[in-house]
């Protein structure tokens, strides 16, 4: 790829990475679960806006009172109401298609309608009594179709997993059952907001949809008409018997495949092209994080990320659910969605303890799918409510209601500059990894990952978009010198002939919003250009771990270190990221590398690089502590100086200033925060001094700890700081002036600025773990252990 570097599109790369756009807002789950309380509402969504979040999924949650029936005339009364706040602040509203989940049912208002559309599926009975029969099975026993009598998660108490009042399931692979819920839902929220769609709302969000409901182990699922598909296909009915005996066979696979098609064709095809005639687009997630081809009908794909499925303590490398966010990215690449999405955080919690999830389990988190391509975040959850119950309804709440919200605008800018970065870009993947419906390679992969060579995964049923080009698969902006066929040899000549069909993708055209331009998805009339030469097809991921295929060069192996090389606007970028637990210390060699510049992320801090220049490239020093990450910006250097060095080193450090500010109530935007220059962050970091034994006690009560160091100084530089260990959030004042948070240990805190000659007195508040005040867990809080050090 040619590049041209100019001043301009440095300047302005760095001046949205200070800035973010509000475009890039976190878009929370927002469990509307209580009373309806305008003034309460006004409040919420005001300090949303403040705390830098200018979206929301309008979510209806258990706690509801029952005097607010799902989809009343009371109920639209309170959604009109958060609509027409959110655009009078200029925030974006997300739309939930279910009261409260798995999607399709309609609070069971579907199955109310029509007790032929409860949700349906076989079972094994040795009495099939009035049930139509699928299969006559050895022993006497049958296979029979019949209601599941599943249910779904309401938003009253009483209506939970197994209490008397949950709501019917829908069946969602009946095509009337799935018009009457969009009738029911989707037509109505238009009726009421229709002046709202594609301004204010965005989006329509579906939740793992499930075709049997709740509870309903005992089911598989069934679709009418599917005998005669798996006759016709070549199966035997009585093999059917295997799904719940565990003996899959050539039956069983057939059924699996004709399941998925049916559920996209009929619940997903239906969902996708309504929003689509309505001008908004179909967001959320299917059921599982290695389905494929349900996302190729969202308008932005999107995963969910939950329960600690992938887990900061193992890397997030080997665990099923890990191809989940970069998975939803690499489609929507190809796909040329402009967004994807990942639904995050949702019971992450540590120890089985409901609320125990930490500041640095969220950053890492944000920075595990940030680098893979996550540029939508939907954090799980921010409670309207926590009153009585509703605060133990799937916990924790990581906004409002946890121990970081007045510092949230760190958390909502830096989630902004990532999806910044990771849109309108393109990545430097040169190898595709063949995957298709729940065959997604991961263990077989990481190495790629260990070695940052860089990958993306191409679903088979894309192949027909692709064209051979001078040796190389090409799709959209992607050029990829080889294919990883790790699936089976059947799969060689889709990739090589582009035989494979699209019929899935039969729901028409994404939506542009935001500016942005998301084009059609294929469809089964798509035609591949003609191949001008043979893609070359590997069957080895570790054929590609060579040093001319790695995005950057490490002196040492380097397992933990992910690297995304990543153009955007004419610039070269490289972001790096630490997921492992020790701090990662090596020489690295950008390729073709020249003029460095090192930007802080989190701080919104831009330097430049101190590095070594070689005849293949920059060399410089990185020293990337877990949970960190840093972007490098190639050739960037004169366009700093010209453009953003002379102000950047007049401006004291961004987010600490804007706390300053706000503690001392003068009042500050973050549209103000600038980017500054700050002691290297790839590995010429001043080195701080640990104070934990300078500080005393100075008083511990509930779940606050304050410590205080008093002393005298003299010869002070400005470039003071020190560093303390200690769990949870950290505050410091130096002087009676705000010098930062922290969020994880080790703290650090740059106190110069704020120092004198003379008498110092800097204060230390440690706020413990939500889960203390929510859960009583007695989690310990203040200077002393290190106890992150282990995550």
């Amino acid at each position: 790829m040619s590049t041209v570097w100019k001043v301009t599109p440095i300047k302005d790369l760095l001046g949205q990475l200070r800035n973010p756009p509000r475009e890039f807002t976190p878009v929370p789950f927002w469990f509307f679960n209580d009373t309806f309380d305008r003034e309460r509402i006004s409040a919420q969504l005001e300090d949303y806006v403040e705390k830098g979040v200018n979206a929301l999924v309008l979510h209806p949650r258990i706690g509801i009172p029952e005097d607010m029936p799902y989809l009343s005339d009371a109920y639209f009364e309170m959604v009109r109401f958060v609509v027409e706040k959110a655009s009078r602040l200029d925030m974006k509203i997300v739309l939930y298609d279910e009261g409260m989940y798995p999607s399709g049912s309609a609070h069971g208002m579907v199955a109310a309608a029509d007790p032929s559309y409860r949700a349906k599926g076989i079972t094994i009975t040795r009495e099939p009594g009035p049930d139509p029969v699928i299969a006559r099975l050895s022993g006497g026993r049958y296979l029979v179709r019949r209601a599941t009598e599943g249910t779904i998660r309401g938003i009253h108490f009483g209506e939970d997993d197994g209490e008397k009042g949950a709501p019917a399931a829908a069946d969602i692979l009946n095509p009337k059952a799935v018009a009457l819920f969009i009738h029911l839902t989707h037509d109505r929220y238009y009726e009421e907001l229709k002046d709202y769609f594609g301004n204010t709302v965005i989006g329509f969000f579906t939740d793992e949809p499930c075709a049997l409901g709740r509870n309903a182990e005992a089911f598989r699922e069934w679709a009418d008409g599917m005998e005669k598909e798996i006759i016709d296909e070549g199966g035997c009915l009585k093999e059917l018997e295997g799904l719940f005996t565990g003996e899959e066979n050539a039956t069983t696979a057939i059924y699996h495949r004709l399941i998925k098609k049916h559920l996209r064709e009929i619940f997903y095809g239906a969902l996708s092209r309504w929003c689509e005639e309505h001008g908004i687009w179909l967001m959320g997630h299917p059921a599982e994080s290695d389905d494929v081809e349900e996302e190729l009908y969202f308008h932005v794909p999107g995963q969910d990320l939950i329960m600690r499925r992938v887990s900061p303590e193992t890397g997030g490398l080997l665990e099923a659910d890990s191809v989940q966010a970069k998975l939803a990215a690499d489609i929507a690449r190809h796909l040329g969605r402009r967004r994807n999405s990942n639904e995050c955080f949702g019971v992450c919690c540590r120890e089985k303890i409901p609320w125990y999830f930490t500041g640095k389990d969220m950053k890492w988190y944000l920075n595990w799918m940030g680098i893979r391509g996550v540029n939508l975040f939907i954090p799980h959850a921010f409670y309207y409510s926590v009153d009585g119950k509703r605060k133990q309804e799937r916990p924790p709440d990581v906004g409002p209601n946890n121990i970081w919200w007045r510092h949230y605008r760190y958390f909502s800018d830096y989630m902004k500059r990532l999806s910044f970065l990771m849109t309108d870009s393109v990545n430097g993947a040169k190898v595709a990894v063949l995957c298709d419906n729940n065959r997604i390679p991961f263990r077989e992969i990481a190495a790629l990952y260990e070695h940052q060579i860089e990958f993306n995964y191409l679903p088979a049923a894309l192949l027909r978009e692709c064209r051979t080009e001078n040796g190389m698969l090409c799709i959209r902006d992607y050029r990829y010198e080889a294919v990883l066929n790790l699936l089976g040899g059947e799969y060689d000549n889709r990739i090589r002939e582009g035989k494979e069909c699209c019929a899935a993708t039969e729901n028409g055209g994404a939506v542009e919003r935001g500016g942005g331009n998301a084009e059609k998805a294929p469809t089964e009339k798509s035609s591949p250009a003609k191949a001008t030469s043979t893609v070359k097809i590997v069957h080895e991921a570790q054929a590609f771990i060579t040093e001319e295929r790695r995005a950057i060069r490490t002196r040492s192996f380097s397992p933990d270190l992910r690297v995304a090389h990543l153009y955007k606007e004419g610039t070269e970028l490289y972001l790096l990221s630490n997921e492992g637990k020790e701090t990662i210390r090596t020489q690295i060699l950008i390729p073709g590398g020249e003029d460095i510049l090192c930007v802080d992320l989190w701080k919104a801090a831009v330097c430049p690089a101190q590095e070594e220049q070689k005849a293949d490239g920059a060399e410089l020093s990185l020293e990337l502590r877990p949970c960190e990450m840093l972007l490098l910006i190639n050739h960037g250097r004169e366009a700093y100086a010209k453009c953003i060095g002379p102000e950047a080193h007049a401006e004291s450090n961004g987010p600490e200033e804007r706390e300053r500010k706000r503690e001392a109530g003068e009042g500050s935007d973050a549209s103000e925060m600038p980017i500054s220059a700050t002691a290297d962050p790839a590995g010429n970091r001043a080195q701080a001094e640990n104070w934990n034994d300078r500080f005393t006690l100075k008083s511990r009560e509930e779940n606050r700890a304050e410590y205080v160091y008093g002393f005298h100084a003299e010869a002070l530089t400005g470039d003071e700081s020190f560093e303390v260990t200690g769990e949870e959030m950290a505050e410091c004042w130096c002087n009676g002036a705000f010098a930062g948070v922290s969020f994880y240990s080790p703290h650090r805190f740059e106190v110069g600025p704020h120092l004198r000659e003379g008498e110092n007195e800097i204060l230390l508040a440690f706020t413990g773990n939500a889960a203390n005040q929510y859960d009583n867990a007695g989690l310990f809080f203040g200077l002393g252990r290190n106890h992150y050090e282990s995550l």
